[in-house]
Parts: C-alpha cells; sequence; structure tokens
C-alpha cells in the first residue's frame, strides 16, 4: 500500500465553529434591526435585507481561486489568517495532527525536516519552488479542489506564502517556504503547511508536502534532498488521519 494510500479520502472533519459566531451573531442583529423597523417584509424580502444589513457592516466576501476545479456553491468555511502566518517567518504548530513544521522548536510530532538543496543558490531554490507551485495540480488526490493563490513572495528574504482551498465548504490552509542559504550554492527551505480549522486534516498537508516535495526531487541534477511524509516518520498523524 502506497504511503498516500494511509490517509482516509474521506471528507475533512467538520470544525468548531471557530471565527464563525461573530457573523452569526450579526445576521442575528441585522435580522432583528430589520424586524424592529415594524416594515412587514416577506420572507425573501426580509433574508434579502438582512443579508444587506450585513454587507453594510463591512465583512470581507469570500474569495474564489482562478485555478480552482469547480465552483462551490455553498457556504465557505476559510477562517481567519493566524497572526503569526505571512511574515517572513515561520511558526511551530499547536496540538493537532493538522500541521507540519520545519521551524525550531518545533515538537516531534509536527517537526518536518528542512528540505536541502545542494546547487543553484538561493534564486535557484526559489526558482524551483515556484516552477514546483506552478505546476502543482488542484484537485490531485481531491484535495485542494480549490485551487491556490501565492499571496506573498519576497525574492531578497527567500520566503513564499501560500494559502490552499479544499473545494467544499473552502477551508483555507496556510502554507510557508522560507530559505534560507548555508553557503553561495547550497542551503535548506523551512517548510510550514498547516490547516486553520478542525482537528483532524485527513492527510490533506501530507498529501500537499509529498507532492511538491516529489517536484523538487525530480529536479534534474539531483540537487534536493525532501523526505516524503510517511508513517515511519509521523506515526501518531497517518494513525490519527486514516
Amino acid at each position: 500500500m502506497s504511503e498516500l494510500a494511509l490517509f482516509h479520502r474521506g471528507r475533512r472533519q467538520l470544525p468548531p465553529a471557530r471565527g464563525e459566531p461573530r457573523l452569526r451573531l450579526l445576521i442575528v442583529l441585522a435580522l432583528v434591526s430589520v424586524a424592529g423597523s415594524r416594515c412587514w417584509l416577506s420572507g425573501g424580502a426580509l433574508r434579502r435585507a438582512a443579508l444587506l444589513s450585513v454587507a453594510q457592516l463591512g465583512l470581507p466576501p469570500a474569495e474564489a481561486f482562478e485555478n480552482r476545479v469547480a465552483e462551490y456553491k455553498g457556504p465557505k468555511t476559510p477562517g481567519s489568517q493566524p497572526s503569526g502566518v505571512g511574515t517572513g517567518t515561520l511558526s511551530g504548530c499547536g496540538g493537532a495532527p493538522n500541521c507540519f513544521s520545519s521551524a525550531p522548536g518545533t515538537d516531534e510530532d509536527h517537526f518536518l525536516e528542512p528540505w536541502l538543496y545542494a546547487s543553484g543558490g538561493m534564486a535557484g531554490a526559489v526558482a524551483d519552488l515556484q516552477k514546483a507551485l506552478k505546476d502543482y495540480p488542484p484537485g490531485q488526490q481531491e484535495i485542494d479542489g480549490g485551487g491556490f493563490e501565492i499571496k506573498k513572495m519576497d525574492l531578497e528574504k527567500g520566503y513564499i506564502y501560500v494559502q490552499f482551498e479544499s473545494l467544499k465548504r473552502g477551508y483555507i490552509d496556510d502554507v510557508e517556504f522560507l530559505v534560507k542559504p548555508t553557503d553561495k550554492e547550497s542551503g535548506q527551505v523551512l517548510v510550514r503547511s498547516a490547516s486553520r480549522l478542525g482537528y483532524l486534516d485527513l492527510g490533506v498537508n501530507a498529501k500537499r508536502l509529498n507532492r511538491l516535495s516529489q517536484a523538487l526531487r525530480d529536479v534534474p541534477n539531483g540537487r534536493w534532498t525532501a523526505p516524503k511524509i510517511s508513517q515511519a516518520l509521523f506515526p501518531r498523524y497517518v494513525s490519527e488521519n486514516r
């Protein structure tokens, strides 16, 4: 059995309504406000008025990535972007088995060995990462069907921040890369891939990183060393996400 087949193919666990209570409260307040105006509206008109009231509160609309495999018409649950993400540095992980990180201090259940490049320098490493992302197919192995988008790229610092979205429910995962040169030719890439919501990820982060690391291992001259995420390396993650 392949390592990727170890992971459950079902839906990602429905997360607790983290980040949603505020939205629900605002909708309720909007409905109360409309009802309190004593305007006798039909059900459809009342709903439209409530949605308009929520829109006027300045809530950002859900975005759709252009490279998604299909349109999802249901409500999305992207979650809020963590405060430490997109800053040019990488954080560790929480306790849930839905995250990998190469950041120093990350516990052994979540620590991913940095990816190593032996030649090409920092510019070559960044170019290889860009190509791996460009060639990444949304929907591969039934994940990331909502597409993805590079949100930040700092070539001088060797930092790349990408958001990946699930097709159903619009869950967002945050993925970061930070190139750390050892000398003019070689160095390492710190990697972090984490789900914003829920406890389990059903293998999504592993499948994504394994696809990207394979693309780097396929670079000519074998200049990349990027181990696969496997049961041997991450027994707790694999066992909980079966």
